[in-house]
């Protein structure tokens, strides 16, 4: 997920995101380091300051552990590719309301994707 200054979406706010996929999808494994402050500025081409927030950021909530003069550390929070999964599900259940879409076709839609996508990597 490359990073969008023009998105609207504030760069720290999209440092976090990206660390938050990355230990949904277990490239961050619970426990393990996260890339230091500079190291991941350089990599995403950044100011140092904004990965410290976004970082700052996924400690307040949990998602990160820091021991004073340790690196941040995954903290062991449970389901978090589920979390990120439901927070899209009701970004989903919120538009298909709008659209004003009944919940049976909202279900089959997400069946049809669901299955499509497995039979195509079966």
């Amino acid at each position: 997920m490359p990073l969008n200054p023009s998105s609207g979406l504030p760069l720290y706010l999209q440092v976090a995101m990206l660390v938050r996929e990355q230990v949904a999808s277990g490239v961050l494994e619970v426990g393990a380091p996260t890339p230091s402050l500079r190291n991941m500025a350089a990599r995403l081409r950044v100011n140092i300051h904004t990965v410290a927030k976004a970082y700052q950021l996924l400690e307040r909530e949990g998602l990160l552990v820091r021991q004073r003069g340790d690196p941040y550390r995954v903290a062991d929070t449970g389901d978090v590719a589920g979390e990120l999964l439901r927070q899209d599900i009701e970004a989903l259940v919120a538009r298909a309301e709008s659209l004003k879409l009944p919940p049976e076709r909202v279900l089959q839609l997400v069946e049809a994707a669901l299955y499509g996508k497995t039979r195509k990597h079966a």
